[in-house]
């Protein structure tokens, strides 16, 4: 039980720290023909098992747009806090492929375990753009996954959505595969970037309808659906986020928003 005090956080942090050594080590310990496949069936108990010690609950709505059509899909999303990663894996139903920045495999044991993931590494180098994309298409094709684009290209460090990068489309366009836009809410206060000590509470997050590109798009069109897609998501965790009570997993009938609702269309 969290107790909220010095020493409950510590023990909590302990049995992190210990269960992702462990997990890492038998990640490193698996033969590299079958690494990757029983790497990404482990990874839904392991994000199950870091929220459960976080003690983060999650709560989800507009998982029946999922059943709209077969996916694989492109899920894009804001992105507050390191919580976010685990919290999708726990929403979505579908084995995902992160983005992630290529230097999280600097961290010991987690990092050197990322490697052997099916995931794709990105930098910040313009010139790698396309070699990311194509690697993205090549691990949708051979194991099916769907792609999670955290779309501002990085953490918000003040919880703010900020603008979003085109790279998201031209993946949906190169795959022909439907964008599904994602808030997530919660997870900023429950770990905030540049910070180790997270918090018990609600994360929440909602998923809308899958989205059908045109199949081409100009630069003054590829700006105009990536702000419509920011305002959509940025409205979403306001609607969310507008009552106090949400994010401290105090949810009641008089509080709203809550309450599962169904996602407008762009």
């Amino acid at each position: 039980m969290w107790t909220g005090s010095l020493i409950g956080y510590s023990i909590r942090a302990a049995a992190i720290v210990g269960y992702t050594v462990a997990a890492s080590s038998w990640a490193l310990c698996l033969p590299p023909s079958s690494a990757a496949r029983r790497l990404l069936a482990a990874v839904p108990g392991w994000a199950r098992t870091m929220l459960r010690l976080c003690g983060v609950r999650v709560l989800v709505e507009g998982r029946e747009h999922l059943q709209q059509r077969e996916g694989p899909f492109i899920y894009v999303c804001n992105h507050a806090s390191l919580l976010d990663i685990p919290v999708l894996i726990t929403a979505l139903p579908e084995q995902l492929c992160f983005l992630y920045k290529k230097s999280l495999e600097r961290i010991p044991f987690f990092g050197w375990a990322l490697r052997r993931l099916p995931y794709v590494p990105i930098t910040r180098r313009l010139a790698d753009a396309q070699r990311h994309i194509e690697l993205a298409v090549e691990r949708v094709q051979q194991y099916g996954l769907s792609p999670v684009v955290f779309a501002e290209g990085g953490r918000s460090f003040d919880g703010a959505v900020r603008p979003f990068k085109r790279g998201v489309l031209l993946l949906s366009q190169r795959l022909r595969r439907p964008l599904v836009p994602i808030a997530i809410t919660g997870t900023y206060r429950l770990l905030p970037p540049k910070s180790l000590r997270f918090r018990p509470g609600v994360a929440r997050v909602r998923i809308g309808q899958p989205i059908e590109l045109p199949p081409e798009l100009n630069r003054k069109e590829q700006h105009q659906w990536l702000h419509r897609l920011r305002e959509l998501i940025a409205q979403w965790i306001a609607d969310m986020s507008s009552s106090g009570e949400c994010d401290h997993g105090q949810a009641s009938p008089r509080t709203p928003h809550c309450r599962a609702s169904s996602p407008p269309l762009l």
